[in-house]
């Protein structure tokens, strides 16, 4: 990686950070949820008013995993959740989900941007580059190594063909990372910088949703 490349990501994170929120719209994908409050919680098969049931979950329901989107719903904000591995993602009312343990080990990651459209998802050491038009390409993805200090900050090393480097660098949002194309906030803000020296933003969320 160039040096006016490192320049500008390193630039780039420090901006994402100082434009952290205080709010808790989006929850954090690195934990796991529990349901909270007296009697089931009602699950919904979209964020939009009208989506239809999806089902519940008894009090108590612990172990939860959460994508990290938010949503404006008709009572106020609807986070979506995994239920269990391959479950098909609902949505639930975020005053009735309360984080218990952090999850033990890395959640794989689903990220992407417009203008120009991209996405990349990572999981197991390795990440897939995706691009309209053209072929996809897979990197061998770095262990995470957070920010000192700051545990909103993370960065994970990309190697491509011919040991070319990039790097995805994330900034957890509180108050949610916009797309600019959907109302759904995702946990994540992120830069990518590809092993050919592009540097793109967009978002991040917890794979699986």
């Amino acid at each position: 990686m160039g040096r006016s490349v490192r320049v500008r990501l390193f630039m780039a994170i420090g901006l994402l950070a100082l434009a952290g929120g205080a709010g808790l719209r989006t929850p954090d994908p690195g934990f796991r949820y529990a349901v909270t409050g007296p009697g089931p919680v009602a699950l919904s098969a979209g964020p939009e008013p009208g989506s239809g049931p999806a089902g519940s979950l008894p009090a108590g329901t612990s172990g939860l995993v959460l994508t990290g989107r938010w949503a404006e719903g008709p009572g106020g904000g609807v986070w979506e959740v995994l239920a269990a591995p391959g479950d098909r993602p609902a949505w639930a009312p975020a005053d009735r989900l309360a984080p218990g343990s952090a999850d033990p080990s890395p959640a794989p990651l689903k990220c992407s941007g417009t203008e120009p459209f991209w996405g990349l998802e990572t999981s197991g050491g390795r990440a897939r580059m995706s691009r309209p038009g053209l072929k996809d390409q897979d990197f061998l993805a770095g262990p995470r190594r957070g920010a000192t200090g700051d545990p909103r900050v993370f960065v994970q090393r990309l190697s491509g063909p011919g040991r070319t480097l990039g790097q995805l660098a994330v900034v957890r949002r509180p108050d949610g990372c916009s797309d600019g194309m959907s109302d759904l906030l995702a946990p994540y803000e992120a830069v990518v910088t590809t092993p050919s020296g592009e540097v793109l933003s967009g978002c991040c969320r917890r794979a699986g949703g």
